[in-house]
């Protein structure tokens, strides 16, 4: 790999950053009050987060690794990326206060194991209803976030008569929503046709087990991505492996060109979309256009955040403050929680 394939490789990463990397709670450095949003009134009574328990699942098609947390009518969580259980705790916790909820890592990442076929968006729904049979949930709801936006909704449209409400969050819903210029596009898809080649993996593998090139590669991807210092780049870099390589590349490719189908008929499903109208990555309107070509009934939440994923993980509290009522209000009528 010469110096200008190298460069490459680092735009695409700077640009790509967002998309992949979700910050650990944990690691939270300081605290980011959401711009143009007035502090809502406490709750007037403090809610104590419910605990999580994970485990491992064997399905068909691979083995999850899962988090599960609350009671009620069951939520399954579509992950980003490269989503570590960790990283979404405080989410999981929130959404309990309404749901069973599970989340999952995606197959091939974290402690997920690989599909024996090439990993690709159809295979993750079929593994979603395939978890969805394993607890018994004839019936379920469904949230996606950033690229989990896409398999949310190829989920939705492979199993919408078994999902009673749908979430999404920031979600890429269309290559049409994606903000890159021309030059930006043709780079990144030529990293993901690169991604898919044994010699550029190894440059990659080779790059990270170096502290000095791991360095390198982080200090460029901060200055030209703009990524925020509090998200761990080098621990998420120096973890990357063969397998995590092959989810990244598939879902490049699709965000690059995915557009869903559309119904004849508009799903009556109750949808819930919150997204930041300043989002960097992906543009709010189009989004919005697209999710308006598929459902009839969604109940949109307008941000004001620069960003389109935090510095770090919001808390428990702080989702408690922002989304608690906006997600209460969308709850039917026997299942909202008094304490909003």
């Amino acid at each position: 790999m010469n110096l200008y394939g190298f460069a490459y490789t680092v735009n695409f990463l700077a640009l790509a950053a967002s998309f992949w990397l979700r910050p650990a709670s944990s690691r939270a450095t300081r605290a980011h009050p959401p711009p143009g949003r007035p502090l809502k009134e406490k709750l007037s009574q403090p809610q104590a987060p419910l605990a999580c328990k994970t485990y491992l699942v064997n399905l068909p098609l691979c083995t999850l690794h899962v988090m599960e947390a609350g009671t009620g009518s069951p939520l399954i969580m579509v992950p980003a990326t490269i989503s570590e259980l960790e990283n979404w705790t405080s989410m999981v916790q929130f959404m309990s206060q309404w749901f069973r909820v599970y989340f999952f890592e995606l197959p091939g990442h974290g402690r997920s194991t690989p599909f024996a076929q090439k990993f690709s968006t159809e295979l993750v729904a079929e593994t979603v209803a395939q978890f969805a049979d394993h607890i018994g949930a004839e019936r379920f709801n469904l949230m996606g976030f950033s690229f989990g936006g896409i398999l949310a909704m190829k989920t939705f449209q492979l199993l919408h008569d078994r999902i009673e409400r749908v979430v999404f969050i920031a979600p890429c819903l269309t290559r049409r929503a994606v903000q890159m210029s021309p030059i930006q596009r043709n780079v990144s898809r030529l990293f993901s046709r690169l991604l898919g080649t044994p010699a550029f993996r190894a440059f990659l593998i080779q790059a990270r087990k170096n502290g000095l090139s791991r360095s390198l590669l982080v200090n460029m991807i901060r200055s030209i991505g703009k990524v925020e210092k509090a998200i761990p780049l080098d621990e998420k870099i120096s973890k990357m492996g063969p397998t995590t390589m092959d989810v990244i590349a598939c879902e490049l490719h699709d965000i690059l060109t995915s557009e869903f189908s559309r119904p004849p008929v508009k799903y009556q499903t109750p949808c819930y979309f919150a997204m930041s109208i300043y989002d960097p990555l992906l543009d709010f309107q189009t989004t919005l256009d697209e999710l308006r070509c598929h459902f009839e009934n969604i109940n949109t939440v307008e941000l004001k955040f620069p960003f389109h994923q935090p510095p770090r993980s919001f808390t428990f509290d702080e989702l408690n403050r922002d989304f608690g009522p906006t997600v209460n209000h969308f709850m039917p009528a026997e299942s909202r929680n008094p304490l909003f």
